[in-house]
């Protein structure tokens, strides 16, 4: 009887030592991500705008050739050709400076005493440019360029100087004629400035701008991540500068981007009229990118999969280790392993973002409640923190690769050409890691992004 009882006793602690350990799966409770930053961001956009077509067409209208005469009964009668040259521009700032050179020829004579439009004395007559190389005048414009909250370009376009190069000089009276001469050729001459305001002004920025909005209004899809919308809500224009017959400005985007993983309905947005708030530079917009819990484990199972570790001279070899969300700000790690005993344990952890070095880990990691309970009866030597330690110290990813990776993608959506007449490009200058969330699917990591972006319109 004794020796039956003694096997039964020894029986029941082998069938105990030999048990797989299996405790209860953890609750998973879903968490709620927050929304993102409600902070306005600002994008600079640097456009250029080729004016080449209007002034061409100014130019065409300005007639090359005038020709004047006056004829009193008395006193100087004249004659008179000027022609100018081609337009010469150039610009500083939101300042267009237009010159060309005139030239001119005249002659005449002068009438000292006159009857029924006969002249009764002799007419000794003077020429200038007849027979000789043509007299030259210096001819210059300042026309100041704004555009106005409609779109529409606006030009104040003045005479600045009509300055004689070569002068006439009528020697037998001892006249100077330039001054009379360059008082009749100033009528056209203003007439030229209006001739460009006139051209310049009805150009409309508006359909380009239009174009961008409703791009920048349609939902962006980011590979390898999800969808963007910029959600804009107002434009900008500054710091317009000329460069011969190209317009460089910037335009100033507010918007509210928001990232997201799911598919986002778009909604048109009514184009805002412009102001002329000189906007910030470059860009700063947040986003959330996604971590897969399956990226980490697969670099989790390369450092620890197949592991011995001798606790007490007690062995555990780790099958698989495999990470998820279960809410709370928390991640579950689940323990597969075999050796002097065999089953699975679950701990559970916060993940600590550090973000400087860049680097995800759990440094509160510790056995989950129910396993550590089971662990005390079954087999307390796996409670040895040396085995934690080793754990943690394998679950400190670095996410540069990762981050760079979304860095990348999102660089390509800066880079690509919107239709046949605008073209964007733009550059990640920095990307810094702000928060981490959990989710039961994946980690996401909150992300300030800055940087610069251009638009080159033809």
């Amino acid at each position: 009887m004794k020796k039956h009882v003694l096997f039964c006793l020894v029986l029941v602690l082998l069938i105990s030592s030999c048990a797989t350990i299996k405790p209860s799966t953890p609750k998973v409770s879903s968490d709620i991500i927050t929304p993102l930053p409600i902070a306005v961001s600002n994008i600079n956009i640097p456009i250029e705008l080729d004016l080449s077509p209007y002034f061409n067409i100014a130019e065409k209208m300005a007639p090359i050739q005038y020709e004047g005469t006056e004829s009193p009964c008395e006193g100087l009668r004249y004659y008179y050709q000027f022609l100018r040259s081609p337009f010469k521009i150039s610009g500083n700032k939101d300042e267009i400076n237009l010159f060309f050179e005139g030239k001119y020829k005249i002659k005449g004579s002068y009438c000292a005493q006159c009857l029924k439009e006969n002249c009764l004395l002799p007419s000794p007559s003077f020429s200038c440019g007849f027979d000789e190389s043509l007299r030259r005048i210096n001819i210059g414009y300042s026309s100041k360029i704004k555009i106005l909250p409609n779109y529409h370009l606006y030009t104040s376009t003045t005479l600045l100087k009509a300055e004689a190069i070569d002068k006439c000089k009528i020697g037998f009276i001892n006249y100077d004629i330039t001054d009379k001469l360059l008082k009749e050729v100033r009528v056209q001459l203003d007439l030229i400035g209006k001739n460009v305001d006139a051209q310049i002004r009805p150009y409309d920025f508006k359909p380009y701008v239009l174009d961008i909005w409703n791009k920048l209004t349609e939902i962006q899809k980011v590979e390898t991540y999800g969808y963007l919308s910029l959600n804009p809500l107002s434009l900008s224009v500054g710091n317009i500068n000329m460069n011969g017959l190209k317009m460089n400005l910037i335009l100033g985007l507010s918007c509210k981007p928001v990232f997201s993983l799911n598919q986002i309905k778009s909604r048109p947005i009514e184009l805002p009229s412009l102001t002329n708030t000189l906007p910030q530079k470059g860009f700063n917009v947040y986003a959330d990118l996604l971590l897969n819990y399956k990226d980490l484990n697969e670099l989790l199972a390369n450092k620890l999969s197949g592991k011995v570790f001798e606790i007490k001279r007690k062995k555990i070899i780790i099958k698989t280790i495999h990470l998820t969300g279960i809410g709370n700000s928390k991640i579950l790690l689940q323990l597969d392993f075999a050796g002097t005993k065999k089953g699975v344990a679950y701990l559970i952890g916060t993940p600590y973002l550090d973000t400087i070095k860049n680097t995800l880990s759990i440094p509160d990691l510790t056995f989950e409640l129910k396993s550590k309970n089971m662990l005390i009866k079954t087999a307390s030597w796996l409670l040895n923190e040396r085995l934690t330690e080793k754990i943690k110290s394998a679950a400190v990813f670095d996410i540069n690769t990762i981050v760079n990776q979304h860095k990348i993608s999102i660089q390509q959506q800066l880079n690509r050409r919107i239709n046949e007449n605008i073209e964007m490009n733009g550059m990640v200058d920095r990307m810094s890691l702000t928060k981490i969330f959990t989710s039961t699917d994946a980690l996401l990591l909150r992300v300030l992004f800055t940087g610069e972006v251009g638009l080159k319109i033809k």
